[in-house]
C-alpha cells in the first residue's frame, strides 16, 4: 500500500496538490489479459466503477497497463500485464476471523451480511458484478467496520466453487449480479455456522448440492432464516437483488442487533488487525534477491580464458532487455 496523490482518474498530483489517498496495487498477470474479449470486459468493469465511493467497498479506480505486456508474455508466462489501483483498507479477513473464533453470533453475522449487500448493491448500480465474493475478500477493521475488496476482477475469475450459484455450474459461468447475491447468502451461512452451506470436497457433489439440495436452515437463528433462504434461492430469476435482500434483512433483524454486532466485531478484530506495509511516491522498490545460480570457480588446474574488463559480468546483474 502507498499514498496515491491526484484525482480519482489517475495517480499524478496536479496543481494545488490534492489530498493524498491510501491505495493498494494489485498486479494482474499478463496471461489473464491475453484474451482480448476478456481484457475488454475487465477494462469496462474498472471504468464503470471509477468514481464510485461507498464505505463498505474498497473499489478500484485505475488500471495501469504494462508496456508491451503481450510480447513479454511470449517470453515468460509469469509476465505482468498491469497494475490495478484500488482504495486500501486495514483489517483482518473474515477467513482469519472465523478460523480463530469460529461462528459469529446472529447480530455480528447480520452486520457482515448487511455490509456485504450494501457493497454489492453499490457496484450493481453500475452494472458490474463482483464475481469472486468469498470470506477472504471481506475485511473487518479494528473499529468493527466491514469492507468488501476484490471488485473489478469479475472478467478475470471464475469464483469460489463452494459459493458458486446454481446457474453458474452450467452455460458460460459468466458472473452476474444475482450470482453475487447467492455468494453473499453462502457467506451468511458461513458466518452463522462456521461452514459453507454445502461442505463437500468433491466438485461433482458440490455442483449437485448447489443445484438441487434444499437450503440448510437448521442452525440459522429465526430472524435470519427468511433472508438466508431468499439469498440461496436456486432460480436466479426469483432470487432478490442485493438492495431488496438488504431491506428484507434489516426488517427481520431484532432491535439493537446492529450495535451489538458492530461491538462484537470490533472486539474480535481489533487484536488481529495489522497495519499495511507502506511505500511512498518516489520510493524505489526494495532490491530483489538474484535468481541466478552462482557456480563455484573452476579448479586452478583448468585453463580459464580471461575476459577484458569491458566484457566482464557481475553475478546477479540484470541481463539487457
Amino acid at each position: 500500500a502507498g499514498r496515491a496523490a491526484g484525482p480519482e482518474a489517475g495517480l499524478d498530483a496536479g496543481a494545488g496538490h490534492p489530498p493524498e489517498r491510501l491505495a493498494v496495487v494489485r498486479y494482474v498477470p499478463a496471461r489473464l489479459l491475453i484474451h482480448r474479449p476478456r481484457e475488454a470486459a475487465f477494462r469496462a468493469d474498472v471504468g464503470r466503477l471509477a468514481g464510485l465511493r461507498t464505505p463498505e467497498a474498497a473499489l478500484p479506480y485505475r488500471f495501469v497497463e504494462a508496456p508491451r505486456f503481450r510480447a513479454a508474455y511470449e517470453r515468460s508466462a509469469a509476465a505482468v500485464g498491469g497494475a490495478l489501483v484500488a482504495d486500501a483498507v486495514e483489517g483482518v479477513s473474515l477467513t482469519r476471523l472465523l478460523e480463530r473464533y469460529g461462528a459469529l453470533s446472529g447480530p455480528a453475522a447480520t452486520v457482515v451480511f448487511g455490509c456485504v449487500l450494501r457493497a454489492l448493491a453499490a457496484a450493481h448500480t453500475r452494472g458490474t458484478a463482483h464475481g469472486d465474493l468469498r470470506a477472504g475478500k471481506v475485511l473487518v477493521g479494528a473499529d468493527g467496520a466491514v469492507t468488501v475488496t476484490g471488485f473489478g476482477l469479475a472478467a478475470l475469475t471464475t469464483g469460489a466453487p463452494e459459493l458458486r450459484a446454481p446457474e453458474l455450474w452450467s452455460g458460460t459461468g459468466a458472473p452476474t449480479c444475482r450470482a453475487d447475491v447467492y455468494a453473499a447468502g453462502c457467506l451468511l451461512h458461513l458466518c452463522l455456522t462456521g461452514q459453507p452451506p454445502f461442505p463437500v470436497p468433491e466438485l461433482f457433489s458440490l455442483m449437485a448440492r448447489h443445484t438441487t439440495a434444499p437450503v440448510p436452515l437448521a442452525q440459522t437463528p429465526g430472524p435470519l432464516r427468511e433472508p438466508l433462504a431468499a439469498g440461496l434461492t436456486k432460480d436466479a430469476e426469483l432470487r432478490p437483488r442485493a438492495v431488496d435482500l438488504l431491506a428484507e434483512t434489516e426488517r427481520a433483524a431484532a432491535p439493537g442487533w446492529a450495535d451489538r454486532g458492530r461491538s462484537e466485531l470490533r472486539a474480535l478484530a481489533a487484536p488481529m488487525v495489522e497495519p499495511l506495509p507502506r511505500t511512498h511516491p518516489g520510493t524505489p522498490p526494495a532490491p530483489r534477491p538474484s535468481s541466478r545460480v552462482v557456480r563455484p570457480a573452476p579448479p586452478a588446474s583448468r585453463a580459464t580464458p580471461l575476459l577484458p574488463p569491458s566484457h566482464r559480468r557481475t553475478i546477479g546483474a540484470k541481463e539487457p532487455s
